[in-house]
């Protein structure tokens, strides 16, 4: 997810409002760090990684170090935490296969 974060940031960083940037990483980047994740045993540990990845994303898009700030960020953006988001798409990937 950094080589296409950074791909996304480096180009439009100068020109775009941060609300773009985030909708851009949300629609993406993202989909790259969660690719797989719904059939692939993951544990707290692997969890905490990847927030901590989408975490750095958003101290970098608003130059912030405060966990605050990106919190509320995402709150702000209707961004998912990785947990959130992993239980989604396991559960999608379950109905898909009952079907």
């Amino acid at each position: 997810m950094y080589r296409a974060f950074n791909a996304v940031f480096g180009k439009v960083v100068r020109i775009a409002f941060p609300d773009v940037v985030v909708e851009l990483v949300k629609s993406k980047c993202l989909p790259i760090l969660c690719y797989g994740v719904e059939v692939c045993p993951v544990n707290k540990s692997h969890i905490g990684s990847l927030q901590y990845v989408v975490g750095n994303c958003l101290r970098k898009i608003f130059d912030t170090k405060l966990t605050e700030t990106v919190r509320e960020c995402m709150r702000e953006f209707n961004w998912l935490t990785m947990r959130d988001l992993i239980d989604i798409k396991k559960e999608i990937r379950s109905k898909l296969h009952l079907v």
